[in-house]
């Protein structure tokens, strides 16, 4: 008998807990019908806690997948623990997304806007790769049909898709800049003050009103602390990975490195 109660006891954050459910009912649903099934794409943060789940239940296999290596996004195949993974057809395709984009710079905010506004849910879109003059799109299957034949525009420029094949996905060089400041704490607060140049109360305000994620968890607590290699991501204002905390000035304040994604 699996307790979907006690899997996810631990978890406080009701919008994971709610995620976690659909992937344990993924799991029960494969048991009980022998056949195999996927989850919605997940990011980081949830494929972490789904896959501690679907490790505390027998009788299945899953692998994770989100078209290429290093990919941000995921889903999670689940199926009978006697079945190869070989056997699955995969449930994810790749579509590219071409324009004349010249004039007007288009952002992974318009790709994913564009998507969106044809009613089509974030969860089942994987990442979005933006190259110089074409953009590649991860999504699931049962979805691109509908995109191929709906979406004929972004940020108001003329545009056409196609499908590619999963070999065919084009990893993006990511752009940074690199800052350094000195910071009283390694707190939350202190540090997204600091990066985005903000007083510390508008910081707190930021994340108190649930706009900053570290490692893709939510976050509302002003006063956690954080390490080295750490994403984080305030909405509205960019992400960042924290590069090194190092040794105390002579002032008693720690020397931190960033590098914000561009």
């Amino acid at each position: 008998m699996v307790d979907k109660g006690r899997i996810t006891s631990h978890i406080k954050d009701l919008d994971l807990k709610k995620t976690i459910y659909k992937v344990i009912d993924k799991a029960l649903g494969v048991l009980k019908n022998h056949d195999y099934r996927y989850t919605d794409f997940l990011n980081p943060y949830e494929l972490k806690n789904a896959i501690a789940a679907l490790n505390s239940i027998d009788d299945i296999k899953y692998s994770v997948y989100g078209g290429y290596d290093g990919s941000e996004r995921k889903v999670i195949y689940i199926y009978p623990y006697y079945v190869s993974e070989e056997d699955i057809d995969s449930p994810i395709s790749a579509l590219t997304i071409e324009g004349n984009f010249k004039f007007k710079e288009v952002s992974h905010k318009d790709y994913l806007g564009s998507i969106l506004g044809l009613g089509i849910k974030r969860e089942k879109i994987g990442d979005i790769l933006i190259h110089k003059s074409f953009c590649q799109v991860v999504v699931q299957t049962d979805i691109k049909d509908y995109i191929i034949l709906n979406m004929t525009k972004v940020a108001r420029n003329n545009i056409s898709v196609k499908e590619i094949s999963i070999s065919e996905i084009k990893k993006v060089d990511i752009n940074y800049k690199e800052i350094g400041f000195t910071v009283s704490s390694n707190r939350i607060d202190s540090i997204v003050s600091s990066i985005y140049n903000i007083s510390r109360q508008e910081a707190n305000k930021i994340i108190s009103s649930n706009r900053v994620y570290v490692d893709y968890e939510p976050i509302n607590n002003i006063s956690k602390k954080i390490d080295v290699n750490s994403l984080i991501s305030v909405r509205g204002k960019g992400r960042c990975i924290i590069c090194d905390i190092g040794d105390v000035n002579k002032k008693g304040r720690l020397r931190v490195k960033v590098k914000i994604i561009l």
